[in-house]
């Protein structure tokens, strides 16, 4: 599923470019592949071990970068959920936690797992979560990079790719914005074929991860019907944010040049497997673990609706915001709601904002920010009062906060 932000193109059209797709057949996926290899495995062949190097470079070069996210906490919860899929393999895994706000993980052949912010910040419990690493095992048992790594390694195929990707990564970047510096450089900076092989796949091969992953998530007790959820709020978010923007949704996985199945297709099939799965199983029950996950991601959520709000993607945004209200509106929803408003400055923004702001403050969770994003829109409103009483409640909330002295001298000039 390997999906980047700005060096994507090399990726060509991996990952996640999720939408709507034209006329379908579902299908039953064949869910119950084999790995292809036992554990504590080392590669034998010429072409596999220089793809094990390159990744080992990779590797270290990611655990030294500063995009890594220190998380143990979520590194175990992650390793936990990979042990009820795919057993005692997942001790041999080492997960990196990665700041990126696109939708993804990916996992190399060596047994580095890289899991992005943005994947964090979209699923809704715990079995949506395992169906994407369930997806990415799927991929990494069934040895794909290495299929790829072998496919890509003529010059027409390289060029082929790359110009593919470069397409692909124009509309991606242009749809959700990209980041300065992305972990995909540095895999870029050791080998272009490493990205190719790692981050494209074949139509089949993300077919037959699909097939893996729903079966693993099957077989470890979870609802089998996570997997399509996962791709219909993609779906909803991709034409949430191409509304707003006032573009026509499409979905880019019908392009000749993406590896990946059309995204409603993919959704359909992965709905009727579950069908199949749980017509074959009528005594078993199965769970979401939506409690497990919220513990586990609400310490971490401020920082990741931080970076998705920065992106200025105000469609995409509003949605995921909304889904998480879904639960319930909290002070630090309410907050993020009126900084996308804030962000878009579009007509009456400005009052709704507010509004967010106001309806934050007003719930015992809010964040001290919301205290002074309140002061600073009541005083542009004219409402001078009002927004030095927020902006004195802000200081006497947060009196260290690194703009305390600028706040104060807002205070003395007015």
């Amino acid at each position: 599923m390997g999906l980047s932000r700005r060096s994507l193109g090399l990726a060509g059209a991996a990952g996640c470019l999720l939408c709507a797709s034209r006329a379908l057949r579902a299908a039953v996926l064949p869910t119950s592949l084999e790995p292809l290899f036992e554990g504590n495995y080392r590669p034998v062949d010429t072409d596999e071990r220089g793809l094990w190097h390159a990744c080992e470079l990779l590797e270290e070069d990611l655990a030294a970068s500063p995009l890594v996210l220190h998380a143990p906490d979520l590194s175990d919860y992650t390793r936990e959920i990979l042990g009820r899929l795919i057993g005692k393999r997942a001790e041999e895994i080492r997960i990196y936690m990665v700041r990126d706000p696109s939708f993804n993980a990916s996992m190399a052949p060596n047994g580095m797992m890289i899991v992005h912010s943005g994947l964090l910040s979209r699923v809704n419990d715990e079995a949506q979560y395992a169906n994407i690493l369930g997806h990415e095992s799927g991929h990494y048992l069934r040895k794909h990079s290495v299929d790829r790594w072998r496919s890509v390694r003529t010059r027409t195929a390289i060029g082929a790719f790359l110009s593919a990707g470069a397409n692909a990564a124009a509309g991606f970047a242009a749809m959700q914005g990209a980041y300065s510096q992305n972990w995909i450089n540095l895999a870029n900076s050791i080998n272009q074929v490493l990205i190719l092989s790692l981050f494209s796949f074949s139509r089949a091969q993300e077919r037959e991860a699909d097939a893996y992953g729903i079966g693993a998530l099957f077989q470890a007790g979870y609802t089998p019907r996570a997997a399509a959820q996962v791709w219909s709020q993609l779906i909803d978010e991709r034409k949430a944010s191409a509304a707003q923007r006032d573009k026509r949704y499409r979905d880019s996985s019908t392009s000749a040049i993406s590896t990946h199945p059309p995204s409603a297709e993919r959704m359909h099939d992965l709905t009727e497997t579950a069908r199949a799965l749980e017509a074959g199983a009528v005594d078993r029950a199965f769970s979401e673990e939506r409690e497990r996950w919220q513990k586990i991601i609400t310490p971490y959520l401020p920082s990741l609706l931080d970076e998705q709000v920065k992106l200025n993607d105000p469609g995409a945004s509003l949605y995921l915001i909304e889904s998480h209200a879904r639960s319930g509106w909290t002070g630090l929803l309410r907050f993020y709601e009126g900084e996308v408003y804030r962000l878009r400055d579009g007509p009456d923004d400005a009052d709704r904002a507010t509004a967010a702001y106001t309806a934050a403050v007003e719930l015992h969770d809010a964040p001290a920010e919301a205290w002074r994003a309140l002061g600073y829109a009541r005083i542009k409103a004219g409402e001078l009062d009002a927004g030095r009483r927020a902006l004195e409640t802000y200081l006497q909330a947060k009196p260290d906060a690194r703009d305390a002295a600028l706040v104060r001298l807002s205070l003395t000039e007015r």
